[in-house]
């Protein structure tokens, strides 16, 4: 008995989203080993270390299955950028909403954030991106810019919520988060190069001095000064001659 033409396409729809989800599912699986794979040989030999054929030799895959998913090691670069991005978004959001209170939010997310270079683990982490982020953005100035807003998300929204409340009375979050974030990554990029000046809880301090003083407006209360790094404290006085016989 011959099937209907309704009937025929519904089995065939049925057979085409079944070969779509196996072959979705087998490049999922070759991109999460791909990834796992270019993350080792990131960690061991750096970016300029990060060889396709090591790549694939590490993840036992072809060069077929390689660029089925990526042009090239700059976009396979880029991927890890993202996934790594994503964890610290995780991880800021969960510190940020972990809180109530708008200002403690902000905190919480500076914390998160200059965690990424004061923290041993993740800092290890954090060099590896940190020297090809510019050439990253001059090719992907799009995919950088939206993992960077993405990262931003949380702190816009504390300080949207702070404005709401009063707390924030002219901030603008979407300014404000911006030079936030450029702050800690002053911090955060001069700790990783190890050219810091201030342990991590006196950057945590200054960060969140000023963030929070900006935040809050001219009417904020007045906070201590962050104690200066260690060798500026112990400079010897200058002498002179003059005035001696």
């Amino acid at each position: 008995m011959a099937q209907s033409p309704s009937s025929a396409t519904a089995v065939a729809s049925r057979l085409v989203e079944r070969s779509l989800d196996r072959q979705r599912e087998k490049s999922e699986r070759e991109v999460a080993q791909l990834l796992r794979a270019a993350e080792r040989v990131l960690a061991q030999r750096g970016y300029a270390g990060l060889r396709i054929d090591d790549v694939l030799a590490e993840a036992g895959l072809s060069t077929r299955a390689f660029y089925r998913h990526f042009r090239g090691r700059s976009e396979l670069f880029l991927a890890l950028f993202e996934h790594e991005s994503a964890r610290a978004m995780e991880r800021l959001a969960g510190k940020v909403e972990s809180h109530a209170d708008p200002e403690d939010r902000v905190r919480g997310w500076i914390e998160a954030n200059l965690a990424l270079a004061f923290d041993a683990r993740l800092a290890r982490r954090t060099r590896l991106f940190l020297l090809e982020r510019a050439e990253m953005a001059r090719e992907f100035r799009d995919e950088v810019r939206r993992c960077v807003r993405s990262v931003l998300a949380p702190l816009e929204q504390a300080i949207a919520d702070g404005r709401d409340a009063g707390q924030f009375p002219a901030a603008d979050p979407s300014g404000d988060a911006l030079a936030i974030h450029h702050l800690c990554a002053g911090l955060l990029q001069d700790e990783l190069l190890g050219l810091g000046e201030l342990g991590r809880s006196d950057a945590l301090a200054l960060a969140t001095r000023f963030a929070l003083g900006t935040l809050r407006g001219p009417t904020a209360p007045e906070h201590p000064p962050v104690r200066a790094a260690a060798h500026r404290r112990s400079r010897p006085a200058s002498t002179t001659s003059k005035g001696k016989t």
